[in-house]
Formats: C-alpha cells, structure tokens, sequence
C-alpha cells in the first residue's frame, strides 16, 4: 500500500513540485485548523481565482480510500500520506484552472466531444465510439454523465496549457528500438534436476551435531523477548452479547427498505448523429415503418450490437435522456434529443419493473448488520467504563473480568513480532500482532506497566502490559537439538545434490543429448511453465548460447543450459518500440508539465490549508 502511494511521486522534476507542497504543508501545518486574520474561510486549496473546499478535499479523499485502498481506516490513510497525494492532485490542477483563467482559456463540447471519441475504453471493436459502452463504464465507475464532464473540462484546460510547453519532448526511435530488442528476446533452455533431500540423510552422531551447533551457535541465539498480557475490545468480542428481537428487525426492515430495493431498469437502443438534420431524417425514416436498427445500418453502418446500450437505471444516462426514456412507452421513439455527444434517437425495448425483496429473504442480512451496529456501540459503551477503571489503578485482569471480557498473552514476542525461533507468529496471535501500533506499544511501554487505551483502527481497541522479559542470550544445544538436526541434514542434502550435479557436469554436452528444450520465454520467465522460471529465466539469459551452470533454487539444484536464442522479429520490434516510444515521450512531457506546476505554484501564490481537510475527515471518523 505504502509503495502504490507513492508511485506518484518518482520523477525528479515532479518531487520539485512536491517539495513546494511539503513547504505549504510545513507553513500551515497539517493540523493547524485555525484561519488566522487572513485565513481561508472553508477553503483548502487556493490558487489565484480558483479554489477548492475543505469538503470536497475530504470527499475525494474518502472516495480514494474506500475504492482503491479497501477502505482502510482514516487515520492509517492519513499515516500512510493520502491526504497529502490527493491534495497534492488537487492542487495541481486548481493551478492548471487558475492559468486558464488567465489565459481565457475554455473547454468547449467540440473538444469535449472529441476527447471522448478518443477514449479506447469507450470504443467498440472496430475503434468507433459507442454510447453504450460508454454509459455502462460510467456506471460502474458510480459516475454521472455530467460529473464525469466536468473531470474530462478539467483534463482539457489543463492539457492545454501543458501541451504548449511539452509537445517538443521527443526520445530518439533508437531508444525505443534497442528497448524492444532486449525486451522481446526469447530463449529455451535444457533443465536437469537434482533433488534435495534431507530426509534421507543417514543418522548423526550427537558429537557431530554438537561440533556443527559450535561452529553455527550464533544462528540460534535469541533476541530481546516480551511476554506481552493484552486486552482487545473490538465488534467481534462483543459480538456473542447481542441480542436482535423480531421486532426490531422488521422495524429496520421498513424504516430502510430502500437499501433492499431494486429500482427499475429499462432496456434502450440508441444512435447518435453529429447534426439535427441528420437525426430528423433518421426519425422520419422510422416513423415511416423502417426499422430502427436498419437506419442505425443504412444511415451510420452500425450493427444491433452497436447501438445496443443495455438495461440502464434513470441515473445512468444523462440528465437530458433520463425523463424521455424513462417516461416512454415499449417501442415508443424518443428524439431528437441534443446532448454534449450529438444528436441521440432512442427506443425502450423492455421495461423492468423495479422491486424490494421480501423482508423473509432479507432477514438474516438485517439481523447480521444490525448485530455488527451494536456490537460497535458496546464497544465505545465498554471503553468508556474500562478507562475509567484504568484510572484508578485497577489491574488490567480485574477491568477485563468486570465487563465480560478475557486478557490473553502471548510468549516470547522479538521487536519484530516473532517467536523465539526467529519466525512469525500464526493464527490469533498473529492477527494481534498485525493490529496498528499492537507492536510497537509492545515494546514502548515499560515492563509491569499498562498502556493506555490505543485505537487499532476498524472500531477495535486495545490496551497493552508487558509482563516479562527476557535479555539476548545464547541457546543450549539441548534447547534447539530438533532445530539443529533439520538445518544440519539439509545443508548435507543440499551439499550432496550439488556434488552430483557437479559430476554429471563434467561429463560435458552429451548430458543434454535426451533432455527436450523448453518452450521459448522472455526474461521475465513468461513462457516458461516452472515453478523457479524467473531464477532460470535470469541465469539463462546472463550466460551466452549453450553455455551451462548450476543454480539451487532452495528445493533443488539445477544445471540449466542455454539452448536457443532466438531474437524479436521486425514486426514485433516495430510495434513494441512505438509503444515504448510513446511511453517515454509521455514521461518527458509529465515530467515538463510537472516542473510548470512548480512554475505556476509561485505564480499564482499556491495556498494550501490541509489541517481544515484534517480536522473535517477525524471528525467524521469519530462519529
């Protein structure tokens, strides 16, 4: 998560932008949530005549968080710098549309149109645009029409402006070319294998084992342990208290039957035309008993296919349509009817009624959302009567008892989370230790003390004592003999294998005589059907053609020969290299749009205020 956070930030030119950013977030503070004299009223972003609200910052920032990041809590969204890379993109283009502004630059439904037209995920297969498609992509986006065009007048004003300065960037065809040529090689290589098995390993002697745990002692050493008492509270361990009545779950049932309901859906054809003479022939046409698909045939060279756009809900078509279609009659023609894309003729095929679900079908769901709501609401009951108990000095054991909960430990817990072997802890206790902060309270709060209260996140809360600890010290054989004897067998197995590998490889070329090649892969080890393909892959491709070597993949050994290279055809190269062409031409123009974002942040004196956006996103998190 950390990592796909900060994709965003790599280039050079764009971490000048972000240092600028850091500055305004360094100045106001992240959670200053004061406006001072000359404070910004709602707004967080200000950026010569345009702004941005507190309200929408935080909404975007919630959109993000629920639909990319599964819905992780706001304050690990928060830690992990989300607010800071939405208000970073916000604040790029609020100075994008404020250098519009002065500019008189605007997006107009000529380009608004031919944007989308570009649109590849809006386009059938022969490359044509089609309604349809895009309709049923803006749905499962959760977008309407209208807010979608208002992101695309964004993008159009912004690229405007930055095409002024960037189209000029250009990477040499070579480049790309020399890219293809290393990426699209493919080789096969002949694999012999030698297994590693410790298991058939003859007995040792406890001398030798001894003698071997000398020379090894400092593998099984022991690191700092904690024995660590806890005390979760969370939905889960309240879970068995609650109690839903028929009643209530009826009550629930009719007081939010909306949330059950299906609404109606209506089946609709559709074409578009680029004038209103056009589309009044088109109607005319039909309303003289031609088909409607055969003019969407005769008149644009559409198919059924093409004009098809599905079962569609009143908000998924655009505001203009929405009545017309969904105050038609089956069979009844709609139009014309102008909207941003053209002129539109419509037809409903089927309607589908809309309905609820019986309250029988959907009782076992109201019940489990109902017991989740007041297991959360006993939580925050509980955790008010356990930190007043904590106050005055009850021991964690006695607050646990007195309101109907247990404390568990766990044994021998490293700074890390592992046991005493150097390995993760599984099952609940695992879990536990994965909780936000659970580690690192672990470890901060003094022994025989009790930590307060820490919020883990997801309406889950935990207080922590240390009850025992442990030094660093050194292990006894006796203490790890079983541990000793597995690692000690298996370095034999694997010394073993290697040798016999070594052997057969002495025996030169003729080894590979009834060894078949692998089918052809690239670099990555795509193509190659092996469970070790991208270690093969690397080594076969390091060593030149029929050169051989041996490589331990930790469950084997084997020689692995490189038996064929067979380098990229022409047309491969040509196609790739223009993709990669236009990959780094891109990067070149990101990158010199990102360095005017720098540029236009002092220009348009870049105000940002994300302790407002802070306060607003807490606040409701609270709630």
């Amino acid at each position: 998560m950390l990592q796909s956070l900060r994709t965003g930030s790599k280039s050079p030119l764009m971490k000048v932008f972000l240092v600028f950013l850091a500055g305004g977030f360094a100045i106001w503070g992240i959670g200053d949530v004061s406006t001072g004299l000359f404070g910004p009223g709602d707004k967080a972003i200000k950026a010569g005549s345009q702004s941005v609200s507190a309200l929408e910052v935080a909404q975007e920032f919630d959109f993000v968080r629920r639909a990319q990041y599964n819905s992780i809590s706001t304050g690990d969204a928060i830690q992990f710098g989300l607010l800071n890379e939405v208000i970073s993109r916000m604040a790029r283009t609020t100075l994008f549309e404020a250098e519009a502004a002065n500019l008189n630059i605007v997006s107009t439904r000529a380009m608004q149109k031919t944007a989308l037209l570009r649109q590849n995920a809006f386009q059938d297969e022969t490359g044509v645009f089609s309604q349809g498609r895009f309709l049923r992509a803006l749905s499962q986006a959760g977008l309407t029409e209208d807010a979608y065009l208002q992101q695309l007048d964004k993008t159009i004003l912004s690229q405007q402006i930055a095409d002024t300065v960037s189209m000029g960037a250009k990477f040499p065809e070579r480049i790309s070319e020399e890219f293809a040529k290393y990426e699209l090689e493919r080789r096969t290589a002949q694999v012999i294998s030698f297994e590693i098995n410790p298991d058939q390993q003859p007995l040792t002697q406890d001398s030798e084992l001894r003698e071997w745990f000398d020379a090894n002692s400092e593998s099984y050493d022991t690191s700092e342990l904690r024995d660590i008492r806890y005390l979760l509270i969370s939905p889960e361990t309240l879970l068995d208290e609650v109690e839903i009545a028929d009643n209530e779950i009826q009550e629930a049932f009719e007081q939010r039957g909306d949330e059950f309901a299906t609404p109606e859906r209506r089946v609709v054809r559709q074409m578009l035309f680029d004038t209103a003479e056009q589309a009044l022939a088109a109607r005319n046409a039909i309303d003289s008993g031609t088909d409607f698909t055969e003019v969407a045939n005769n008149l644009l060279g559409l198919t059924q296919e093409d004009i098809y756009i599905g079962d569609v809900t009143y908000n998924d078509v655009d505001a203009v349509m929405a009545d017309a279609i969904f105050n038609a009659k089956v069979g009844e023609l709609i139009g014309p009817t102008e909207t941003v894309f053209g002129h539109n003729l419509a037809i409903v095929d089927v309607i589908i009624l809309g309905s609820s679900d019986a309250f029988e079908d959907v009782k076992g769901e109201i019940e489990t959302a109902l017991k989740n709501e007041n297991a959360i609401n006993l939580v925050y009951d509980r955790l008010r009567t356990i930190e007043d108990a904590l106050g005055t000095g009850a021991i964690l054991q006695e607050v646990a008892s007195a309101n109907g909960l247990e404390t568990k430990t766990i044994i021998g817990v490293d700074q890390q989370g592992n046991n005493v072997d150097g390995n993760p802890f599984l099952g609940s206790e695992g879990d536990v230790l994965n909780l936000a902060e659970f580690l690192e309270t672990s470890w901060s709060t003094e022994l025989g003390e009790i930590s307060t209260v820490v919020d883990a996140g997801d309406d889950s809360y935990f207080v922590i004592e240390p009850t025992a600890e442990s030094v660093s010290r050194q292990r006894t054989f006796e203490e790890v003999r079983s541990r000793v004897l597995a690692d000690y067998n298996l370095e034999n197995a694997i010394t073993e294998a290697k040798a016999k590998a070594k052997l057969h490889l002495r025996v030169g070329p003729t080894i590979f005589n009834d060894t078949l090649p692998t089918t052809p892969f690239r670099r990555s080890g795509v193509g190659l059907d092996d469970a070790n393909a991208r270690l093969i892959a690397q080594t076969i491709f390091e060593q030149p053609l029929n050169a051989a070597k041996i490589i331990e993949t930790g469950g084997e050994i084997l020689i692995v020969r490189t038996a064929e290279i067979l380098p990229a055809t022409e047309t491969e190269v040509t196609d790739t290299s223009a993709f990669y062409s236009s990959q780094l031409n891109q990067a070149a123009s990101q990158n010199i749009s990102e360095a005017l974002s720098a540029r236009l942040s002092e220009s348009h004196k870049l105000e940002l205020y994300p302790g407002m956006v802070q306060q607003l996103l807490l606040g409701q998190s609270d709630k």
